[in-house]
């Protein structure tokens, strides 16, 4: 369990001064600001956004499908792909880490990841839209009119969920990424499945079960839709987990990384 957390925690304070983390922020927030600025000289036709600061973190959440798909997908690129082709993967396990644990940390680190990337958007969320709108006196979010703390459990609540999605996303890219050598191809195919995918889940009969699906609404369906609905997509998120969770390290286990 030490190797684990010692492993996970270096490579998170590793992300934390990145010059990724870097670009993704500014990125985020040159995006959030012509947001605001498209809503103030157009209005609100112009946007996704209703026009009140304390709601307007969990409206931009949905903007970022392929933008953050791509940062993921580059995230696990540079935690696997990169440490493998420089061969400083071998130096690990070669050392007392198992792979388990080795693979093991490569999940939790893109947990922590998702979940970063989630906070900074939130956060940028609250700076841009009470530096543009104010905070205001209603939250607005589909059906849910509140304001308040409560505005700010819905936040946090629909930023795990979607997080959360991303985490599994990011999964899957760390399976692909067993078969790709190079970071650039990994981004640019989980980028273009999110665009393929949304095709996919014009059908009722497979959307719900669609990874895809849970990445543009799961944040948005747990006050949308019924309890039972939410919590069917959450067991069909923790199989997604599971399952290539599992598929992943078997193939990891099984590859020849001249260790």
């Amino acid at each position: 369990m030490k190797n684990i957390w010692t492993l996970t925690s270096f490579e998170f304070k590793r992300t934390l001064t990145s010059k990724m983390l870097l670009v993704y922020t500014l990125i985020f927030t040159a995006m959030y600001v012509l947001t605001g600025i498209l809503f103030h000289v157009y209005g609100a036709d112009s946007t996704v956004v209703a026009g009140y600061g304390q709601s307007f973190p969990v409206e931009m959440l949905q903007s970022s499908l392929t933008f953050t798909a791509v940062f993921i997908a580059i995230y696990v690129g540079e935690v696997l792909i990169q440490e493998r082709n420089n061969g400083t993967i071998k130096f690990v396990l070669l050392r007392s880490v198992s792979r388990f644990q080795y693979y093991l940390s490569r999940i939790l680190s893109i947990l922590l990841f998702s979940l970063l990337l989630t906070s900074i958007m939130l956060f940028i969320g609250y700076v841009v839209g009470i530096s543009f709108f104010g905070w205001g006196d209603t939250f607005v979010f589909y059906s849910v009119v509140t304001s308040g703390w409560h505005g700010v459990g819905v936040t946090l609540l629909a930023g795990l969920a979607f997080g959360f999605a991303y985490f599994i996303f990011g999964l899957i890219a760390l399976l692909l990424s067993q078969f790709i050598q190079r970071i650039s191809t990994l981004a640019m195919l989980m980028g273009i499945s999110t665009l393929v995918g949304q095709y996919i889940i014009i059908y009722d009969q497979v959307k719900q079960y669609a990874i895809y699906e849970h990445l543009l609404f799961f944040h948005i369906n747990l006050f949308e839709k019924s309890f039972s609905y939410s919590v069917t997509s959450f067991g069909v998120l923790i199989a997604y987990l599971l399952v290539i969770g599992t598929a992943g390290y078997y193939l990891f286990k099984k590859q020849d990384l001249y260790v």
